[in-house]
């Protein structure tokens, strides 16, 4: 018997270690109560890599909006995942959560938005919205990232994923090496990210077939903000000239054209896709679907300071 509890014993010290390693760690800060990194340093690991970024961001996220829910928010994807807080705090004096995750399709945000709602009486809700996205054939779902974790938080201690994220952010809080945060698409040689745009152009267009699913579940949303009180508005980001230069050449106007008619028709939309100087300077863009910073922060200013006239 002895022996037996002595094999017990050293079989529980590995699984003790590790689960004491993620409670210090604290890597997505579910058990909230070891700071030893900040939360600075963590949100630069999880946006470590183009497969860690969308389910690192959504769970976080879901995390700190239903420990601290706000009223006011801004759902969408990853052209929207950089609008900062702050600056809205600055301009408009309100606070806002940014719920913007890399990879969310339309079912993700819809979801978003039932999950927010439940949580608390929503005020002001911005979708940022593309039509990259915005098609039958862009079906999937990422905010099972988020909710089966919170929903079951001892998965926390036994999902391998945590265990390397805690990992990871021990590794880049000791040695600093900005090399094992910034290997997401966005640190890519100028002429690899037009490569790569110009295969997703074909990914998200090539086979374009119209959601009347999405629109009809986003027309529940509007009129639920509708009967509620709660002021909708969705935000166009601009995307580079090639992108509308590529609808145009393979007969796909009508992508942008129906979407923006939709956005509009389900409540106040703030269009910046629109052919100009900026969205004609490739240097204005990460990417093709993506404004650098500078522009982000000044549409965040135009658009939040005009909520509040």
């Amino acid at each position: 018997m002895g022996k037996y509890l002595l094999k017990v014993f050293y079989f529980t010290i590995p699984v003790l270690a590790v689960l004491l390693f993620i409670v210090v760690i604290d890597p997505y800060e579910l058990v909230n109560i070891s700071h030893l990194i900040s939360a600075q340093s963590k949100i630069a690991v999880l946006n470590r890599s183009d497969e860690a970024s969308p389910r690192g961001n959504m769970l976080w996220k879901t995390i700190h909006f239903k420990r601290e829910p706000k009223s006011k928010l801004i759902i969408g994807d990853s052209q929207g995942r950089k609008i900062k807080e702050s600056i809205i705090k600055e301009v408009s004096g309100e606070d806002y959560f940014n719920y913007c995750c890399e990879g969310a399709s339309y079912e993700t945000m819809i979801d978003v938005f039932w999950f927010a709602a439940r949580q608390v009486k929503l005020e002001k809700v911005v979708f940022q919205v593309g039509y990259a996205n915005y098609s039958a054939n862009r079906s999937y779902n990422l905010f099972h990232f988020g909710i089966d974790i919170t929903d079951e938080p001892y998965t926390y201690f036994t999902t391998p994923d945590i265990l390397v994220d805690s990992y990871e952010n021990l590794l880049f809080a000791i040695t600093k090496n900005r090399s094992l945060v910034e290997n997401s698409y966005e640190y890519q040689d100028p002429a690899d990210l037009d490569s790569l745009s110009e295969f997703r152009l074909g990914l998200f267009f090539g086979d374009y077939e119209y959601p009347a699913k999405f629109y009809a579940e986003l027309k529940k949303i509007s009129d639920y903000c509708k009967d509620n009180n709660i002021q909708l508005s969705f935000l166009i980001l601009p995307v580079y000239d090639r992108v509308t230069e590529y609808l145009k050449d393979n007969g796909l106007e009508v992508v942008s054209l129906r979407f923006k008619e939709d956005m509009h028709r389900l409540g106040k939309t703030y269009d910046f896709e629109l052919p100009s100087e900026m969205t004609g300077t490739r240097a204005n863009f990460i990417d093709y679907f993506h404004p650098k910073q500078p522009i982000l922060d000044k549409i965040t200013r135009e658009v939040w300071g005009k909520q509040n006239e």
